[in-house]
């Protein structure tokens, strides 16, 4: 009811109830409740409530302008991607106050910085200790130790039986040790650090290599990427304002029309680390997922033999990229390699833990931990050539609203990396695979769109900005274009040879790739993206693609529940093999749109004929979530499932059965 049409009826009732004075104190009442209830709507609709409030009052001025001005994100002839508001009414359910985070009572005993380990004195009355002497403290060095076992070969650690004593503080030449301290011979603290100390064989490989190179100091620049786990480039804006709004104080340039290219984490980074989809590198490289992944083409492995010194590491080894579902590496794979660090730190001191990940490493929270190694990293090779690539995800990963714990966290973070110059001379990238995948947000419209648009950004140099005028004006119109994984990758290899983005390059580059037909899947952003470009061409499949125009259908519509059962034979087919596995039925439709394929939209030489259905159905036994799309070609009447189904809501243990890690996506078992 609109609050005119309903303020006019009350003013009636009002007027007729005090006409009966015996009933005016129940007249009062209601009335002042009516009045109050519609005082209470009507603000809470404007301000979104107090946390809302104070989200929205941060948000970015740049999301405000394209809410008022466009109705799409990205619109250009070869792709509309709609404008998503980070707090409609849709969303506003889903979005809530988190509590504080608290990893312990006591604060870190002995703490780090790029060269030494010191203790923090202030947090000595937490311990019990009154004078610095009654503390007894040493560290131990341990190490990554290669294995033939399958099983084992990237997850050996060795330990030095030796535990160096120190006081006060201690220069350490190690990567990672181990400390302990003791008051009375009682142990009283226990807790890793992890140091990016110079290594002489790769000092040596890459002062060879880079002494043959002919290149100016002030045109060399390292890549550091920082990228977050299932974090939305919505998400990003709704929960982290103020990292954000340091971003756009230092002129990052955020791709906004970025789309991811598959489901998860792993077939969504392979085309950053190599260039590849998960498909490729499985017939070129890795043939078996019990294999190790060393033979494939990383991009890590470009910079190293460019002279480059090479890092990556994640806070959360469980699910992090080469050891969810695969098995990792044989040979260690980066110069700096974390994961030998977090692997023991996770056992031993890991707590906290939510759904899949831990949040805290003893009195830290684990992404601390990563992004004080991350600044390490940076500031040892802040004037040397280096590639660093790390991954956090365990904050981010299970819940829509634990981005916002992460915010003056990124920030500070950003901020030290600036004003200690460590960055001066890279390119800082900024992204995340995809938005959230399961759980109640993901069942909306909205959650669908966002979990298919990642954020990415890139921080350039104000130098680097000021010579290389035509690349980088590229990398900003392409910033409204529609991009990919793929693109990510190119323009990455662009870094290690600065003469290709000098402007005649960049004009000889651009005039060759306008005359390429088909265009290259993968494109630098260094150079112009075509408008005319869809998602076929940038490598992104039907069922991810967001350049769509949608309607609802009903759910009770006859050629819905056709392609319901479509989906629902096609979920059986691939379970039919395996036996443990029960067959599936049809609970419910719980959503279904249509949409016609962005290649109709756009070209004219397609079959005007083809219509796609984005469903989501629930099925017996089980009560999974299931999202697909189904491409009708309407002159033969013929339906199919397009590309991967997903699984939107979590399954535990139902599929405890079965090891395929991508049925169990789908398997409710019989036993």
């Amino acid at each position: 009811m609109e609050l005119g049409k309903a303020e006019s009826q009350t003013a009636i009732s009002t007027e007729k109830c005090w006409k009966k004075s015996s009933y005016k104190r129940q007249c009062l009442f209601w009335i002042l409740v009516f009045y109050g209830a519609a005082l209470f709507y009507y603000i809470s609709m404007r301000n979104d409530f107090p946390y809302l409030r104070s989200v929205r009052r941060s948000y970015s001025p740049v999301q405000k302008i394209i809410t008022a001005r466009h109705a799409f994100l990205i619109n250009t002839s070869g792709c509309r991607i709609p404008h998503l508001e980070a707090f409609n009414y849709q969303v506003q359910p889903y979005l809530s106050k988190v509590n504080p985070i608290i990893c312990s009572d006591k604060p870190l005993l002995v703490n780090s910085n790029r060269t030494a380990l010191f203790i923090e004195t202030s947090a000595l009355p937490a311990y019990g200790i009154n004078d610095i002497r009654e503390l007894k403290c040493c560290y131990k060095p341990f190490f990554r130790v290669p294995n033939d076992d399958s099983k084992q070969f990237d997850n050996s650690v060795k330990f030095n039986e030796t535990c160096t004593t120190f006081e006060n503080a201690a220069e350490v030449n190690e990567e990672f040790v181990k400390v302990i301290c003791a008051k009375n011979s009682r142990h009283i603290s226990e807790h890793y650090h992890a140091f990016t100390p110079l290594k002489p064989k790769v000092e040596k490989r890459c002062s060879e290599i880079r002494h043959n190179i002919s290149e100016e100091i002030q045109d060399s620049l390292s890549i550091l990427i920082v990228g977050m786990d299932s974090v939305s480039r919505i998400n990003l804006h709704r929960q982290m304002p103020k990292t954000v709004k340091l971003l756009q104080e230092i002129s990052a340039i955020e791709l906004l029309g970025y789309n991811k290219v598959a489901d998860n984490t792993f077939p969504n980074l392979i085309p950053i680390l190599s260039g590849l989809t998960e498909r490729e590198m499985k017939s070129s490289c890795w043939p078996e997922e019990y294999l190790p992944l060393d033979d494939c083409p990383w991009i890590w492995k470009n910079f190293s033999s460019a002279g480059y010194r090479t890092g990556y590491g994640e806070d959360a080894i469980p699910i992090s990229l080469f050891v969810f579902t695969n098995n990792g590496f044989k040979q260690q794979p980066t110069d700096y390699y974390l994961k030998p660090f977090m692997k023991v730190a996770e056992e031993r001191i890991a707590h906290e833990k939510q759904y899949t990940a831990s949040l805290c490493l003893g009195p830290q929270l684990a992404i601390d931990v990563l992004l004080n190694y991350i600044y390490k990293f940076a500031s040892t090779f802040s004037r040397k050539h280096s590639f660093g690539f790390f991954w956090a995800a365990s904050l981010t990963h299970d819940n829509i609203n634990y981005p916002r714990h992460a915010d003056e966290i990124y920030m500070k973070f950003i901020t030290n990396l600036i004003e200690s110059g460590s960055i001066s001379k890279s390119v800082l990238i900024l992204l995340s695979d995809h938005g959230i995948r399961w759980g109640k947000f993901r069942e909306i419209y909205q959650g669908r769109l966002e979990e298919r648009l990642p954020y990415a950004l890139f921080v350039l140099p104000e130098w680097f900005r000021n010579k290389y005028t035509e690349a980088v004006t590229n990398l900003h119109k392409n910033a409204a274009r529609l991009t990919s994984p793929f693109d990510i990758y190119e323009t990455i290899l662009d870094f290690i040879d600065l003469k290709q983005l000098e402007n005649l390059s960049i004009q000889k580059r651009s005039l060759e790739l306008r005359q390429k037909y088909p265009k290259p899947r993968g494109i630098s952003l260094f150079l112009p993206v075509e408008e005319t470009r869809t998602c076929k061409e940038a490598g992104i499949t039907p069922e991810w693609c967001t350049c769509y125009n949608s309607t609802d259908l009903p759910l009770n519509d006859a050629t819905v529940k056709n392609m319901s059962m479509i989906l629902i034979d096609h979920l059986n087919s691939l379970l039919k093999v395996h036996k443990n596995c029960s067959q599936l039925s049809l609970a419910e439709v719980r959503i279904a749109r249509v949409q016609v394929p962005v290649e109709n939209v756009f070209t004219t030489t397609q079959d005007e004929g083809l219509l796609d259905y984005v469903l989501v159905v629930e099925t017996k036994p089980g009560n999974g979530l299931f999202e697909a799309m189904i491409r009708h070609h309407v002159k033969t009447n013929e339906a199919k499932v397009q590309g991967f189904v997903s699984r939107i809501n979590t399954y535990r243990n139902q599929s405890a059965c079965i090891k395929d890690h991508f049925m169990k996506l789908y398997c409710f078992c019989k036993h």
